[in-house]
């Protein structure tokens, strides 16, 4: 019987290119779902650590070891990529952030590429302005499309690139797993993702000395050593790394989720944290700081508890205000309806042609 023509074309290719490990639940949901429409090779670069938990997604998962902001290592990435625009005809390229794209912009002209900003450089920098308008210029130019996570931060992007802007949100997919019992004696608080000082670990400590019946569940990436610490206190409890799907399961037996940004670059003031999203999907409570805009859609929502300042001046009062909000929280079961990836996914799916 002979195929038709539709039926025998070859799946289109794409490349997902990442100065990181690939371990971040933004990268797995988009490999996930650009793996429905693509071939997808991704090419991250890693310290050490596990293969990226969308590895069955993808054709090909290269990891060059080393540091991600190592001249030799991103000589390394460089190469490679070089290597595998030589060999292989990618109908699609996606890159994170603009730091890599510009790094490896000359192996990626010509080809239709997507620019996904969700950890901007240009509002981490400090350098002079006109290092930063001419860093824009030259890297929102020439993306056929460049995705942002939610309507605060396309408000900081300049005037030129609106016609190619999608704003993707992170949002996870919709959690139907198991849901664990709380402990009604004790206020349990999950501190995920990026582990270090200034982002919740000196935070946790302060709040773990003056209330005794605080715990910490940590998952993630430690990144210093008081958060090495951290996670040998004895009402600690270190889980590694998970993928979001797991973390989402830990944060159902767990009070809150913390989500603390020091407000010392605009990158951390307009954070657009999955941890929102995650507690939605767990029905339980946010930790927040009021100088991340984000702040005000938690108190808007009755979400969490929003602290008075990144560094709060009493914990006391600040572990009495979560004991409150713990035994009045009344999830809004909408909330979790209207929240989920796979309401946006088909717009990173638009911005590659598919």
């Amino acid at each position: 019987m002979q195929m038709s023509s539709a039926s025998a074309a070859p799946r289109r290719c794409l490349l997902y290119l990442s100065i990181s490990d690939g371990l971040d639940a933004r990268t797995n949901k988009e490999v996930t779902t650009l793996s429905r429409s693509f071939v997808v090779d991704f090419v991250g670069v890693s310290n050490g650590g596990a293969a990226p938990f969308f590895s069955a997604h993808a054709r090909r998962v290269e990891v060059i070891q080393g540091r991600s902001r190592s001249p030799w290592t991103l000589a390394k990435l460089w190469w490679r990529v070089l290597s595998l625009r030589w060999h292989n005809r990618y109908d699609s390229v996606h890159v994170i952030n603009e730091d890599l794209y510009l790094v490896l912009l000359p192996l990626l002209l010509g080809q239709h590429v997507v620019l996904d900003v969700f950890d901007s450089s240009f509002l981490k920098w400090r350098v002079p302005g006109w290092v930063v308008w001419l860093g824009r210029r030259i890297c929102y130019c020439l993306p056929a499309k460049i995705l942002v996570t939610d309507d605060e931060r396309a408000g900081l992007m300049p005037h030129f690139v609106r016609p190619k802007l999608l704003v993707v949100p992170n949002y996870p997919f919709r959690y139907d797993g198991p849901v664990r019992p709380r402990d009604p004696a004790v206020v349990r608080i999950l501190y995920a993702g990026s582990l270090v000082a200034r982002r919740g670990t000196a935070f946790l400590e302060q709040l773990l000395a003056v209330a005794g019946d605080v715990r910490v569940v940590m998952a993630g990436w430690i990144r210093d050593e008081p958060t090495r610490a951290l996670s040998q206190h004895p009402r600690v409890e270190w889980l590694g790394l998970l993928p979001q799907r797991e973390t989402i399961e830990q944060a159902t037996r767990c009070d809150f989720i913390l989500c603390h940004y020091e407000p010392n670059n605009l990158n951390n003031i307009y954070a657009s944290p999955n941890k929102i999203y995650d507690a939605i999907q767990a029905n339980c409570g946010i930790i927040i700081n009021p100088e991340a805009r984000i702040s005000r859609f938690v108190r808007e929502h009755g979400l969490g508890v929003v602290l008075d300042a990144f560094a709060p001046a009493d914990l006391a009062v600040v572990a009495q205000s979560l004991r409150a909000f713990k035994l009045a929280h009344r999830p809004d079961p909408g909330l979790r309806e209207q929240f989920l990836w796979e309401k946006v996914e088909g717009l990173l799916l638009s911005a590659h042609g598919s």
